[in-house]
């Protein structure tokens, strides 16, 4: 069973761990028999998941994957819309449906040219590698356990919309004091803050 909690924190990440921690623990975390997380990519949250969840499975966010597929095939085929959309699907559908390792050694192998280009190739070779045991995708879905992070995106959205008006100031004080009353009223602890 996944509960959808929404923690949020503006200053060093192991410190949002510890609260994320905390309120999942409150969830019910203990008792889990499997833990999940997904991550855009971004190291520490990766770091994050070592420090409070070791031993959980990780995966990365497809659309963030996708995205560097597309990187990649910019770089491999230029001003070629069209070929590059058409390398890049084959390869998403691979990755997505239990080829990812043909896909990694794909990446692996292709040779890295000088320029622009060339660059690119090396960083998303190096990218895909750093993340390889994150990209079994259909294992995952087979789970049924989301290969996205669309929840959070969306949890980030709906926060920075609340947050962010047109006109609206807010002291950091004053932000934090204000997540946590959005956090506890989300996360369904809003009426124990006013009971004596």
């Amino acid at each position: 069973m996944s509960q959808k909690m929404v923690i949020g924190w503006q200053g060093e990440p192991l410190e949002f761990g510890r609260r994320l921690h905390w309120e999942a623990m409150r969830g019910g975390l203990g008792r889990a028999r499997a833990k999940l997380v997904v991550g855009d990519g971004a190291p520490w949250i990766w770091n994050v998941a070592r420090d409070r969840w070791a031993g959980a499975t990780e995966v990365l966010d497809f659309y963030h994957a996708s995205e560097h597929l597309w990187e990649l095939g910019r770089a491999l085929k230029g001003d070629d819309e069209a070929a590059a959309g058409a390398w890049v699907e084959t390869r998403r559908h691979q990755l997505r449906h239990g080829r990812n390792r043909h896909v990694l050694t794909e990446i692996a192998a292709l040779k890295v040219g000088r320029g622009a280009e060339g660059q690119v190739v090396e960083r998303e070779q190096n990218y895909f590698a750093t993340h390889a045991h994150r990209v079994n995708y259909q294992t995952i879905h087979r789970r049924g356990w989301p290969i996205g992070s669309g929840a959070v995106e969306s949890a980030c959205r709906q926060r920075q919309c609340r947050f962010k008006r047109p006109g609206q100031f807010w002291t950091p004080k004053g932000l934090r004091h204000l997540s946590a009353l959005e956090e506890a009223r989300r996360n369904h602890h809003w009426d124990p803050l006013w009971t004596p």
